[in-house]
C-alpha cells in the first residue's frame, strides 16, 4: 500500500510539472511592475576585487568586483568603478570576518591593472590526510583533492558521488552551492581554488572552464516556477555566449540539468560539468551536518520539477534535500540590525538605496553608525553569501529579516535572462 500512494504521489507531481512547464514556456515576457524585486535590487557589493590576471581575464582590462545578487542567487563580477544607475547596492555588515577574506589595493592605468597589494585576513584551515581528501577544519568538511576527471550532467553528477568509493570512504555526496562555494579562493589564483592542496583536470571540450556541479536546484522566476536549473560554480572563467570572461572566475550561476532540457538558457551555460566530491569529517564536527550555513532547501527535483525525495538507489538521490545541515538562525534586533546567530555577523536591515562604485560602498560603510555601532564593513563574497535563501527563489533572502532598497525606475522586475 505504501508503495502504491508513493506512486501515485509521484504521478501527481509529475501531472502538475508538466502543465507548470507548458505554461511557462508559453509566458517568457517580463512580469508587471508589482510583481517581484529586479535583479537591479538584488545586486550588491562584496569586498572580493576581481585579479585574477592569467590571459583572458577580464580583470586585466578594467576593474571589477564581485557581487551577490539576492534576487536572482548568484555570484558574479561587475564593473566596480561604475557610478549611477550601472553601479551596485551594499548592504553593510559587523563582525570578525568570517570565512575567507582577501583585501585588495591597485588602480587601473594604462590599460594594465597593477597589482599593488593582496593580502588574506584569513589562517590556513586546510588539511592534507596524506589519502588524496582534504579537511577543512572552518567547516568540517572533506573534500577529494583532485575531481572527478570526467564531466557529466546533473543526474549522473548526484549518482558519481553516491556510489563512489574513494579513500576508503563511502559516504560522498555532491556538495550543496554553498559548501563548494565555500572552496573558492578569491586571491588571484587561477582556477580559483587553493593549488596547494587541490587539483582541476582541464576538460578541452566537454568542460573547458573547470565548472562544478552542486546538489542544489535553482529556480528561475514567476515564469519559470518549475526547478529544472541546477547551480554551479566556476572555478574557472563563467564565460558568456562568445567564450570570453564574463563573471569572473569565483563566479556562481546556474544551468539546465541535462543537454536535452527545453529549459531557457542565457550565454555560457555548460550542461555537462564536473564534480568534487565531499562529506562530513567527524573528527572536527558532528557527523550530521558541516558548519557551512543550510541553503534551506528542503524539496527534491528532477531535471524537469519537482519530485517525491529519491531513496537511495533512486534517480536524483542525494540532492541537496537528502542532507541535514546548520539551519537559519537569525534575530532581530529590533534596532536596524539582524544578527546572523551561525556566523555571529550584525547585518543591516535596510541596504542603501543608492548606486554605488565600490569605492563609494567602502565609504558608505566607514561612515555608517548604526544601532551604536560604527565598524561597518563591506561584506566579503562567502559572508553575503551565507544569508542566501534557497528555499523558494527569486528573490534569494528571507524578507521577513532582510529588505531590499527601493525599486529603481530604469530596472524592470526580472528583466533580461536567468543570469543576475
Amino acid at each position: 500500500m505504501k508503495k502504491i500512494i508513493r506512486n501515485l504521489l509521484l504521478l501527481s507531481l509529475a501531472l502538475i510539472s508538466a502543465v507548470m512547464v507548458m505554461s511557462c514556456n508559453s509566458t517568457k515576457n517580463l512580469p508587471s511592475a508589482d510583481e517581484g524585486i529586479s535583479k537591479d535590487q538584488g545586486q550588491f557589493w562584496t569586498s572580493n576585487v576581481y585579479v585574477v590576471t592569467e590571459e583572458g581575464s577580464a580583470a586585466n582590462t578594467t576593474n571589477i568586483a564581485f557581487g551577490v545578487n539576492h534576487a536572482t542567487g548568484h555570484i558574479k563580477a561587475y564593473p566596480s568603478d561604475e557610478s549611477g544607475p550601472m553601479a551596485k547596492h551594499v548592504r553593510a555588515v559587523s563582525g570578525s570576518v568570517y570565512g575567507t577574506d582577501y583585501t585588495f589595493e591597485g588602480s587601473y592605468e594604462d590599460g594594465e591593472l597593477r597589482n599593488e597589494s593582496v593580502t588574506s585576513t584569513s589562517t590556513d584551515s586546510y588539511l592534507d590526510n596524506g589519502d588524496g581528501t582534504i579537511t577543512d577544519t572552518s567547516t568540517g568538511l572533506m573534500w577529494m583533492a583532485t575531481d572527478s576527471s570526467d564531466a557529466m550532467d546533473w543526474k549522473d553528477a548526484l549518482a558519481y558521488c553516491e556510489n563512489l568509493d574513494y579513500a576508503g570512504y563511502t559516504d560522498w555526496k555532491l556538495p550543496d552551492v554553498k559548501e563548494l562555494q565555500s572552496l573558492l579562493d578569491y586571491s588571484g589564483t587561477y582556477p580559483a581554488i587553493d593549488a596547494d592542496y587541490f587539483t582541476c583536470i582541464e576538460f578541452s571540450e566537454d568542460n573547458p572552464y573547470y565548472y562544478y556541479w552542486t546538489s542544489t536546484s535553482a529556480y528561475f522566476s514567476f515564469q519559470d516556477p518549475t526547478y529544472y536549473y541546477a547551480w554551479y560554480v566556476a572555478f574557472g572563467y563563467a564565460v558568456g555566449n562568445d567564450g570570453e570572461d564574463s563573471h569572473g572566475a569565483g563566479g556562481v550561476r546556474f544551468s539546465p540539468k541535462y543537454t536535452e532540457s527545453s529549459a531557457f538558457l542565457e550565454g555560457g551555460d555548460n550542461m555537462i560539468n564536473s564534480v568534487r566530491a565531499v562529506r562530513i569529517d567527524s573528527r572536527y564536527y558532528d557527523a550530521a551536518e558541516s558548519k557551512v550555513v543550510s541553503t534551506g532547501q528542503d524539496s527534491s527535483y528532477d531535471g524537469d520539477g519537482q519530485v517525491i525525495a529519491p531513496e537511495v538507489g533512486e534517480d536524483y538521490y542525494g540532492q541537496d534535500a537528502t542532507y541535514s545541515t546548520v539551519d537559519f538562525d537569525f534575530t532581530d534586533n529590533g534596532d536596524g540590525t539582524v544578527t546572523d546567530n551561525n556566523t555571529g555577523l550584525i547585518w543591516e536591515v535596510v541596504p542603501s538605496d543608492e548606486h554605488m562604485s565600490i569605492s563609494e560602498a567602502e565609504e558608505y560603510c566607514e561612515n555608517l553608525e548604526l544601532a551604536g555601532i560604527t565598524d561597518w564593513r563591506v561584506p566579503t563574497a562567502e559572508e553575503l553569501f551565507s544569508i542566501s535563501d534557497f528555499s523558494s527563489g527569486w528573490p534569494y533572502l528571507d524578507e521577513d529579516y532582510f529588505e531590499f532598497p527601493a525599486a529603481s525606475e530604469f530596472a524592470p522586475p526580472q528583466g533580461g535572462g536567468p543570469q543576475g
